[in-house]
């Protein structure tokens, strides 16, 4: 690795990017100096800093350490499918303290994608757009429209890769941005996430074989472990199968045929991680309570959807404050504020 290209490379996306070295100190978590030692070449960062340098900058760890970015382009949208549920679980049902779609909308923002259309219900719409608008108070474009999966062929998506959630997921460990990182890598396959855990049902069992490929059941290639792998509502692929997509009922026929048909790739997830899906009051409850117990703890408030956009750099810290003093007086808007002034104090 040759440092001072290295150092070329983030001083030039971190001006693309509209940071001061100081801004950028600041989002990663260490000292300006460090930064300016890094743009002349006289360091490199630790590896516990490029994934975050990676998504601040909008670009990826490899491009990075090769200094090869000047003409990067990250190409990913984001498509959020929001079915009605029948037990009216919806965009803005609470999960102890926040609405659920900051946990979906977080899951685009940890990965540094800005565009995201949202299909939904017509009440997800009117609350989506009374409560986060167009996105741009949180440095991001949101498109709301009503319908079906289907309908979102419809709209103009410009982006080579897609990354989708077509499910309500609470989904929580240690590193998570770096494994969505690496179902991005490809940018030709069609990934899905993965979780190991033990299961109740055996038909949720999702088979691979040793190069993360999906596999039948019955299959000579297939890997075998002491967990069962499950799949997570979170999508990545190029943009183009879109259209295939939209013949099928739903997604997962459409992940069924195609698993039968072309070649399937997973991203497993770390034992450890935890994935709660909320499809009736029983799991609100339960993720709530998970949600309490690990924000009581840890002292960090879980997917605090301004801080997100903060931390990727897609908001500044005076907005982060504006969000802070719209939410004054509540625990989470006392927590956006204390965060603003730990910074301003060097924390």
């Amino acid at each position: 690795m040759e440092a001072e290209k290295i150092g070329k490379a983030i001083a030039y996306l971190r001006k693309r990017a509209g940071y001061t070295q100081k801004d950028l100190a600041n989002r990663i978590g260490i000292s300006d100096k460090a930064v300016s030692k890094w743009e002349r070449g006289l360091g490199l960062p630790d590896i516990g800093y490029l994934r975050k340098l990676s998504i601040l900058l909008d670009t990826d760890t490899d491009s990075l350490l090769a200094g090869d970015v000047v003409h990067h382009d990250s190409g990913w949208q984001g498509i959020l499918l929001l079915n009605e549920n029948p037990y009216k679980i919806n965009a803005g049902t609470i999960i102890y303290d926040k609405p659920i779609v900051y946990f979906l909308l977080s899951y685009y923002l940890l990965v540094g994608i800005r565009d995201i259309l949202i299909v939904c219900s017509a009440d997800d719409k009117k609350h989506i757009d009374e409560t986060l608008g167009d996105g741009s108070d949180y440095g991001v474009q949101l498109r709301t429209v009503c319908g079906s999966f289907q309908d979102a062929v419809k709209y103009n998506m410009t982006a080579k890769n897609t990354m989708m959630v077509y499910g309500r997921c609470l989904l929580y460990g240690v590193d998570q941005t770096r494994f969505f990182q690496k179902a991005m890598m490809n940018r030709d396959r069609f990934t899905m996430l993965v979780l190991p855990k033990r299961l109740n049902h055996p038909s949720s069992r999702i088979s691979i074989d040793r190069d993360k490929k999906v596999v039948s059941s019955d299959s000579d290639e297939l890997m075998w472990t002491q967990y069962d792998f499950s799949d997570i509502p979170i999508l990545f692929f190029p943009t183009e199968l879109l259209s295939d997509m939209a013949v099928e009922a739903d997604v997962s026929s459409y992940i069924a045929r195609y698993a039968s048909e072309k070649e399937l790739f997973v991203q497993i997830l770390d034992r450890g991680f935890v994935e709660i899906e909320v499809d009736n009051w029983a799991d609100v409850q339960e993720a709530s309570a998970f949600l309490k117990i690990v924000q009581d703890n840890c002292g960090m408030n879980v997917y605090c959807i301004e801080e997100v956009a903060w931390r990727r750099g897609f908001i500044s810290l005076e907005q982060l404050r504006e969000h802070g003093e719209r939410k004054k007086g509540t625990e989470y808007g006392d927590y956006i504020l204390s965060l603003c002034n730990r910074v301003r104090e060097g924390d």
